[in-house]
């Protein structure tokens, strides 16, 4: 909320786990219920499931945590290998360069048998959701979170969705419920959430700049 104070009504609040820093806490409301929502309450992840991740921001990170709690074998997508290595050290299975290997979804076929992925949380929109598709198995969930290139799509190929039956469920954070859902698991498992940088209320404009770069691994955090 970028406020020293604010006066919030008591069904706006919900207690956190104890074992979270305040700023740990603070990455949640709006990343960690994104991802629960998309891999717990409407992905239903199973154990033996495959899912892909796009992407190391936050809630791709929390995605990747929520399904490893779920027993699924987890594929992250990004464009610098030292975050997939990072990603790896988090529990990621494995992880594909998509600057290096444009089209990942060979290696998602390779990786899953030829089947293809159980679920894809897909964050990228404009120029993922059709390399999402063509990477879902028969039945399976495409999870469509954010735009980050951009919210019209022109040429989205309806063919692989109809032959495998895709399902698309659009994803806007969650309900209070998810919240306390989330956060029972989160304190069963002693789960952390991964914060890339912690800067000052007098860095704010910083922090928005850290942001812009597209750099940072998790979630970026204001400290008063």
């Amino acid at each position: 909320m970028l406020a020293e104070y604010v006066v919030l009504l008591e069904e706006g609040l919900v207690r956190v786990s104890a074992h979270l820093t305040n700023v740990e806490a603070a990455t949640l409301p709006c990343a960690g219920v994104t991802a629960w929502h998309a891999i717990v309450e409407e992905g239903k992840v199973m154990p033996g499931d495959t899912v892909v991740v796009q992407g190391t921001g936050g809630v791709s990170l929390f995605a990747l945590q929520f399904a490893k709690l779920a027993g699924a074998t987890v594929i992250v997508t990004s464009s610098r290998d030292e975050k997939l290595e990072r990603a790896k050290a988090m529990g990621a299975d494995h992880g594909i360069n998509y600057k290096e290997t444009p089209e990942w979804v060979q290696v998602v076929m390779d990786l899953t048998n030829g089947e293809g992925a159980d679920h894809i949380v897909d964050l990228g929109r404009a120029s993922t959701l059709n390399r999402s598709l063509s990477a879902l198995r028969v039945g399976g969930q495409i999870s469509i979170i954010g735009g980050l290139s951009g919210f019209q799509i022109e040429g989205l190929a309806l063919i692989p969705a109809i032959i495998r039956k895709a399902r698309l469920q659009a994803i806007n954070v969650g309900s209070r419920e998810m919240f306390e859902s989330m956060n029972a698991a989160i304190a069963k498992h002693g789960l952390r959430p991964a914060v890339d940088k912690v800067f000052t209320f007098e860095q704010s404009i910083e922090a928005f700049q850290h942001f812009a770069s597209a750099s940072y691994f998790g979630k970026i955090c204001i400290e008063f």
